[in-house]
């Protein structure tokens, strides 16, 4: 099977990524060169950082566009796409939302795209040793979306909030959930809203065992459980304050929180490989 990858982000590395494991794993019996030409591919895998894919589209491969932007699936181009789009365009497209892209759901060892494996994913924290946690709340971003700034300087009038990120001059590049276990809060907004883009954000910060502080499309309680985070979208500032307020002077408000799963029913890929499956025509 030929594989070849077109328009991906920069530093992408077409030997070593979340997709070889992904084909790898659905095509199991099969031998895969992920270094084919689009000429010779079976399979043009096409994200949306460049434009090479318009001298290929004419070329006899099955074409299947991946996005984990905030943008719609390029179905003019693609056969098939995996997008945050809830809409299936009459089969063609998979909701594929950015955070299942952080986890490593074969087990690979020491895989440095996805640093979630299943075992954390699914990792049930004991709510009072995140409550004696030493720190209150942090905040990871690299984009100075104004609400995010406000929020944490409001909560920073609380109790102190800890800023990583270039908005901060305090750059971190190791694992953001190795970090986030030292707090009990994390404030996790997403760039933009659209239903269905739900990233990593909210994921992270549950698995490192915080309350997530979430900003998002309401979409975001399909895939999670919504009673596991504060949803700020409907709130005010003076509303956020009362709740973190509540939450840090009773313990078993907290604990109620703390407690919730992540999600409502486990994920898994099979509908994705089914998908492809149908798509590829294994």
């Amino acid at each position: 099977m030929n594989i070849c990858y077109l328009d991906f982000w920069g530093g992408f590395d077409p030997n070593c990524n979340w997709f070889n494991l992904m084909f790898r794993d659905l095509l199991n019996d099969r031998e895969i060169n992920f270094n084919s030409t689009p000429q010779e591919a079976d399979i043009i895998f096409f994200s949306s950082f460049g434009n090479s894919i318009y001298a290929a589209r004419n070329t006899k491969a099955i074409k299947i566009f991946y996005t984990g932007e905030n943008e719609p699936p390029r179905l003019d181009i693609a056969d098939f796409s995996l997008s945050h789009d809830f809409d299936t365009h009459g089969g063609r497209n998979f909701r594929l939302p950015h955070w299942y892209m952080y986890i490593n759901w074969w087990g690979e060892p020491n895989f440095p795209h996805a640093r979630i494996s299943v075992e954390r994913l699914f990792r049930k924290w004991d709510p009072e040793a995140v409550w004696n946690r030493k720190e209150f709340c942090s905040i990871i971003i690299g984009n100075p979306v104004r609400n995010r700034i406000e929020v944490a300087q409001k909560l920073n009038e609380y109790r102190p909030v800890h800023g990583y990120g270039k908005v901060f001059g305090n750059y971190f590049s190791s694992c953001k959930v190795d970090l986030m276990e030292n707090y009990r809060y994390n404030i996790c907004f997403e760039n933009s809203i659209t239903e269905g883009y739900v990233t990593e954000k909210l994921l992270e910060a549950k698995v490192a065992g915080c309350v997530p502080i979430y900003f998002g499309d309401d979409s975001a309680s399909r895939d999670f459980n919504e009673k596991c985070y504060i949803n700020y979208t409907k709130m005010n500032n003076h509303a956020l304050l009362s709740k973190i307020a509540e939450l840090e002077n009773d313990f078993q408000k907290f604990q109620q929180i703390c407690s919730e799963e992540l999600f409502h029913i486990k994920p898994n890929l099979d509908s994705l490989y089914s998908f492809l499956k149908g798509a590829i025509k294994l």
